[in-house]
């Protein structure tokens, strides 16, 4: 395997570790449907994930493009996300919550309302929140056009 795939990769799986927070995701959305059968539980999970994928997906192939008609160029976005993940690993390590990668009171009493959280706040902001698109939109541009 080349040398410049298996970096990519270990970045990327870095930085989505980082931003979207698997352990914080796990814990909300086991708070979140502990009332719920294991098949309706294990349906809002596939759903959620793959809706969160493919937002992350689409912000990679037109996050570039989105950007450039907005007017922010890419050195922007680097900056702000290269704070945002700063925080983000500041709050790791003191173990505090920022609520960047957590709910509010509100979201989940909003939550424990409706039926079905896979879209919300399962998918977004939970999975494809603002630092994981921020990060998606990076990655892509690292890649200088080369997908593999």
């Amino acid at each position: 395997m080349n040398e410049l795939v298996i970096e990519t990769a270990t970045v990327a799986l870095a930085t989505f570790f980082a931003s979207i927070g698997p352990l914080d995701v796990a814990a909300v959305y086991a708070g979140l449907t502990a009332t719920e059968s294991p098949k309706r539980r294990r349906a809002m999970a596939i759903r959620g994930t793959l809706i969160g994928a493919s937002i992350l997906v689409l912000f990679a192939l037109v996050g570039e493009f989105l950007l450039a008609g907005l007017g922010i160029s890419l050195a922007a976005l680097r900056t702000g996300g290269g704070i945002l993940l700063l925080l983000i690993g500041i709050d790791m390590v003191f173990a505090r919550s920022s609520g960047s990668t957590s709910t509010t009171d509100e979201e989940e009493q909003e939550a424990l309302g409706k039926r079905d959280i896979s879209v919300f706040p399962l998918a977004t902001p939970l999975i494809a929140g603002p630092g994981a698109m921020g990060a998606v939109i990076l990655l892509m541009a690292n890649t200088e056009g080369e997908l593999v």
